[in-house]
């Protein structure tokens, strides 16, 4: 009997050590409020507005609930000190467990320029009252917030250089001596904005658009303006190099970006193109000059500004040494050969004039006479007509 009210209390001890941890909890939960968690996380809304014009807010809250909870949004003028009249309400909704629900609410601004000053409040029901959280543990359950009212606002441009065109909408300005340009232009409607994409100058530099510091590439953008804005651009710096050569290959120009490290090669020697190719005449590499000197087929240089460098190569002429000796020793055989040709042929005519041309001679002493004398220079006789010299 000892042995088993010995273990009945054994048991009994269990059971009471299962069920006091269950019972604890159960208290502890019975404890918790049911809305453990109310605020308004955000309220999204423009930062100015046009008078009389139809704007929107989404009012955000978060929450956290056991059970279900009813909970409701409310949309004040003035502050949560100040509450003036209600702008709006939403429907009463039942929630549980956590997550956020978003209201959008549409209002209609002031017909006079002000400060419009809006207060935003989370409630839920408890007991039939509705009440909100203003600690920042389970709360705060409210959210102020200021929207300007007026027509113009101010959009800024700044792209750190002077006298650079900005073209907003229709209209075009240089930017300033600081390099940015402000204009007043209507709130509440998108306008369209473009910059250069390139400012080239004269010493082979060029500035190349970069980007917008909201990480918007293109030049050409468009913006929603719903008060002051400011866009900034920004312009990166190149500089040309310029390689002449004779060779077509090497002979071009190019942009780098200034500091950019840049690879040169040629090959060190490489055949003419068309015609010569055949003839195996070939370009030779002698060196860089200009604002680099080497003699290196390979170079590296830093573009700190721009330049100008000269890859010269000469045209080995050594394979057209033995033909040119052979056709020119061939048009030399060629013209000795005609000459020859020509002299032999000339002999006969030669002859022919000789004949006609044969000496006359004096009839009364002998000797030869020419054909033009009149009287003979060795006996001083009278010559007679040419029918009558003897020959």
């Amino acid at each position: 009997m000892k042995r088993v009210g010995f273990w009945k209390c054994i048991g009994l001890l269990l059971v009471f050590l299962v069920a006091l941890p269950i019972f604890g909890v159960s208290f502890a939960i019975a404890d918790q409020p049911n809305v453990g968690l109310l605020r308004v996380a955000e309220v999204r809304h423009p930062r100015q507005v046009a008078p009389s014009s139809q704007f929107s807010l989404a009012v955000d809250v978060e929450y956290a609930i056991h059970t279900n909870a009813t909970i409701k949004s409310t949309l004040f003028q003035g502050s949560l000190g100040n509450l003036g009249s209600e702008l709006w309400h939403s429907d009463q909704v039942v929630m549980s467990r956590g997550g956020d629900r978003i209201w959008t609410v549409n209002l209609t601004a002031p017909s006079t320029e002000q400060d419009l000053v809006l207060t935003a409040i989370a409630y839920y029901l408890k007991d039939g009252t509705w009440q909100y959280y203003a600690d920042k543990y389970q709360g705060p359950g409210f959210a102020e917030l200021t929207i300007k009212v007026a027509k113009l606002a101010t959009l800024e441009v700044d792209l750190g250089i002077p006298n650079v065109a900005v073209k907003v909408d229709n209209s075009s300005r240089n930017t300033s001596n600081v390099g940015a340009v402000a204009l007043q232009l209507p709130v509440g409607i998108t306008h369209e904005i473009s910059v250069p994409n390139l400012l080239t100058f004269e010493n082979s530099t060029r500035l190349v658009f970069a980007g917008w510091k909201d990480r918007m590439n293109g030049t050409d953008r468009t913006l929603l303006l719903d008060g002051n804005s400011k866009l900034v651009g920004s312009y990166r710096t190149q500089y040309s190099l310029h390689v002449n050569s004779i060779v077509p290959t090497y002979s071009q120009t190019a942009w780098y970006n200034t500091g950019a490290n840049v690879s040169l090669r040629v090959a060190s020697s490489l055949p003419l193109v068309g015609p010569l190719e055949f003839l195996g005449l070939r370009y030779e590499f002698k060196g860089w000059s200009g604002d680099l000197e080497s003699g290196s087929s390979s170079i590296n240089l830093t573009m700190d500004r721009p330049k100008v460098l000269n890859a010269n190569f000469v045209v080995n002429y050594t394979p057209l040494i033995l033909p040119t000796v052979l056709v020119l020793g061939i048009l030399g055989g060629v013209v000795l050969v005609t000459l020859r040709r020509k002299r032999t042929r000339s002999t006969p005519t030669q002859e022919r004039d000789t004949e006609v041309a044969a000496p006359k001679f004096c009839e009364s002493c002998g000797e030869p006479v020419e054909e033009d004398w009149t009287h003979c220079v060795h006996c001083g006789k009278t010559l007679r007509s040419s029918e009558t010299v003897q020959g």
